[in-house]
């Protein structure tokens, strides 16, 4: 499970105008990628409808 100030940092970075595609380790070891369409207090919701909570989010581009 990722932590309160990397969700914060995880945050931070989709209010810039850069790019919102990540890639994201599961606690499951899946990989999943795709544009972030926002991300709130609970998980991250993609594009494409999918959500991820963050107590299953190991790992995103690549920060623990």
């Amino acid at each position: 499970m990722i932590s309160a100030k990397q969700r914060e940092l995880v945050q931070k970075q989709l209010h810039r105008d850069e790019s919102k595609i990540v890639n994201i380790v599961l606690a499951n070891e899946q990989q999943v990628a795709g544009e972030i369409e926002h991300a709130d207090h609970q998980g991250i919701v993609m594009r494409d409808g999918r959500r991820y909570d963050y107590a299953d989010i190991r790992e995103i581009n690549g920060v623990y």
